[in-house]
């Protein structure tokens, strides 16, 4: 079994505990030859580690073989993770551990390193190459499969309250795609994940590798270390990769690459854009971006254009002294008094409510 360059990839597994010498290389080694035995049949795909005859023998064999105990039950994952008291845990998937559907109560997030692997997420097989970055919400039906002695793929499992502060707070702007996040990730059960394509971000995976040496050593203010490392990482891979995320359609219906574009160009363009310059510039016909939009989103194009508006009207009341009428103009609306009805009703308070009550806080 080929090791790693970076020695450090050696110290922390997903289903074993860190250990000085390298017998996670080993298990690997087994693992190998267990997905050697059976390739062809297919049998170690998408089992469910609790009842599955194959996580018992994997466990009764490891257990012989290297007299520890080795955690396939997620459930057990999961109650060691929360027990911690850690905010998040990083760790090195194993390579040709089978493929074991299961869920987590937190987010994951999965790092391709290196190598490439298969994904298997809400009944759908996805195959991810190095750069790739998925970030799947809590209650996703999942399995990861990395069947190659190249592989190197790392695990964020993190908390909800710290995925929030640290990779959703990050959007600080009101804007259209960080809601779309938002939605994606807490309101999508069907589709509740974001696939980033980082390709070779070296100052992003760097981050990732400090990120992982945190978690190798106990050192004082450790879980703060890691959080910090965390918000950073999340930092770079928002600011680098915005336009390379990979949005799932809500619907289950075809899938578009370039949603993520529409998304932005709505954005830029918020304050006299139309349905008919919008399908002319992507080359789509009205009829179809109008299903598009709304798959996606879950409201009309003219619907979404009010959002944006409304968000940069209460970041513009958040952080300028420019006039209510003022801030109409700028965002498209000529009426003020529609302007504010529609603030109203989006934000529950008057434009000079909102900006007062964000003056105070």
């Amino acid at each position: 079994m080929k090791a790693y360059k970076q020695n450090c990839y050696n110290m922390c597994t997903m289903y074993s505990p860190r250990r000085a010498e390298n017998i996670d290389f080993k298990i690997e080694d087994y693992l190998k030859e267990l997905y050697l035995q059976t390739k062809g049949e297919n049998p170690t795909f998408l089992q469910n580690p609790v009842s599955s005859n194959l996580a018992l023998k994997i466990n009764h064999e490891i257990s012989e073989r290297f007299h520890m105990k080795f955690q396939m039950d997620n459930h057990l994952l999961e109650e060691s993770f929360i027990a911690s008291g850690d905010d998040l845990q990083i760790a090195r998937h194993l390579r040709y551990l089978p493929a074991f559907l299961h869920t987590h109560s937190f987010f994951e997030i999965l790092c391709l390193v290196e190598g490439s692997c298969s994904h298997y997420i809400n009944g759908q097989q996805q195959y991810l190459s190095k750069g790739d970055i998925l970030i799947m919400a809590p209650g996703t039906m999942h399995a990861i499969h990395a069947a190659d002695d190249d592989s190197l793929v790392i695990n964020i499992l993190i908390r909800s309250s710290t995925f929030n502060s640290a990779f959703l707070n990050t959007l600080t702007n009101k804007t259209i795609l960080g809601d779309f996040f938002q939605k994606t990730l807490y309101h999508n059960k069907e589709h509740s994940y974001l696939l980033f394509h980082a390709g070779n971000d070296n100052s992003l995976f760097q981050i990732l590798e400090y990120l992982y040496r945190e978690e190798c050593y106990d050192k004082r203010y450790k879980n703060a270390v890691k959080n910090q490392i965390a918000e950073l990482f999340f930092s770079f891979l928002l600011r680098n990769h915005e336009k390379d995320v990979f949005i799932p359609n809500p619907t289950g219906a075809n899938d578009d690459p370039d949603f993520v574009f529409l998304l932005k160009y709505m954005e830029n363009n918020y304050q006299d854009i139309s349905l008919k310059e919008m399908a002319d510039f992507f080359h789509y016909s009205e009829r179809h971006l109008i299903r598009l939009i709304q798959d996606y989103t879950g409201a009309s194009f003219s619907k979404n254009i009010q959002q944006i508006r409304l968000n940069h009207a209460a970041a513009l009341l958040e952080k300028t002294d420019l006039p209510v009428s003022g801030i109409s103009s700028q965002i498209g609306y000529s009426n003020v008094s529609h302007f504010r009805k529609l603030f109203t009703e989006r934000f529950s308070m008057s434009p000079q409510e909102y900006r007062k009550f964000h003056r105070e806080r």
